[in-house]
């Protein structure tokens, strides 16, 4: 992919990241179309890529059993698949499904890793921005809540792990940004 390509999809990709450090993650995109209703992903699923959505909108649900709650529509410029890596549990959050024709870009959490290991600046501006989105969707959430099908508020993303599990391994952001920096 070019870069011109994906700043004309996300212009402000290009500020976000930087020209100088685009091409190291666009030789890892892979470039894939969506059928209108196509199946991205399945809550609860092995996941192994990040999705960045090019053109188009994706649904995303939650499923109990026979009952699947939506959560919300994400256009160009959002990502997901981002919980499954950084909380370290490789299962999909949601039910991901094309409104319409779709064209998004996949980075698999390996290639992730691999520009972490090329260009730490790159993935730390990136990481960046998913912390942002991430923020914005839990403000979104908690001015809308989604109620499912017993009355109870849902929250996008896999919040169920027991605080207590949280401290026995590497999780999240926080210990990816020290690995970063090398801090222990």
């Amino acid at each position: 992919m070019d870069e011109h390509v994906l700043f004309k999809y996300l212009p402000e990709l290009e500020s976000q990241i930087g020209v100088e450090h685009v091409r190291p993650l666009l030789d890892r995109l892979t470039l894939g179309t969506l059928a209108d209703g196509e199946v991205l992903v399945r809550d609860q699923a092995p996941i192994d890529s990040l999705y960045l959505v090019l053109k188009g909108t994706l649904r995303l649900t939650v499923e109990f059993g026979s009952h699947a709650v939506q959560l919300g529509e994400i256009g160009p410029g959002n990502w997901v698949g981002e919980l499954g890596y950084f909380s370290g549990v490789p299962l999909a959050s949601s039910t991901v499904t094309a409104c319409g024709d779709c064209e998004v870009a996949q980075l698999t959490y390996r290639d992730f890793d691999a520009l972490l290991d090329e260009d730490s600046v790159a993935v730390c501006r990136l990481t960046h921005g998913f912390i942002q989105m991430l923020m914005r969707r839990l403000a979104v959430t908690a001015n809308n809540p989604v109620i499912d099908h017993h009355g109870e508020m849902l929250l996008p993303g896999e919040l169920s792990v027991p605080w207590p599990e949280l401290a026995q391994g590497k999780h999240g952001v926080v210990d990816f940004l020290k690995s970063l920096m090398g801090v222990h």
